[in-house]
């Protein structure tokens, strides 16, 4: 299957046409992890996101005593953008809970899509602000439902 066919299949991308994906796909590589393989860990440089086109993982995150589990992610999501976009060390640890496929997109192969396609790019991370927001949304609520607000 054809990167743009997959892209096409996810929610994240249902706004673009499969023309614009096609021109999209180039900057993508696909990549397959196995049941347990850690996808990336906490602390480590990170300057790739990943979207997840099948399977499941964990997000976690360490602590004194251990690590919390933070989120599951499934199909369609995208995972290790924040270290991407702020070229900060990883949040979190990613390990996948099953067998996934995930397309990779790197901080180099981003810039050069920017550059050939800003039109493009810039509705893409507008998307992936969406996601953000969603994400921050929930955190926001488990916390208030943490601290009893």
């Amino acid at each position: 299957m054809k990167i743009a066919e997959i892209l096409d299949e996810l929610d994240l991308f249902q706004e673009f046409t499969y023309p614009e994906l096609e021109r999209f796909a180039p900057y993508l590589q696909l990549e397959a992890k196995s049941a347990d393989a850690v996808i990336f860990r906490e602390g480590d440089t990170g300057n790739e996101l990943y979207i997840l086109i099948s399977g499941s993982t964990s997000i976690l995150k360490g602590y004194e005593h251990g690590c919390q589990l933070m989120a599951h992610e499934l199909r369609g999501q995208i995972i290790g953008e924040m270290a991407m976009i702020d070229h900060a060390a990883r949040s979190a640890t990613c390990i996948a809970e099953t067998d996934c496929e995930l397309l990779t997109l790197t901080a180099t192969n981003m810039d050069k899509f920017a550059k050939d396609h800003p039109d493009l790019a810039y509705r893409f991370m507008a998307c992936l602000a969406r996601q953000l927001s969603r994400r921050l949304r929930r955190a926001s609520t488990l916390m208030a439902d943490f601290l009893g607000a």
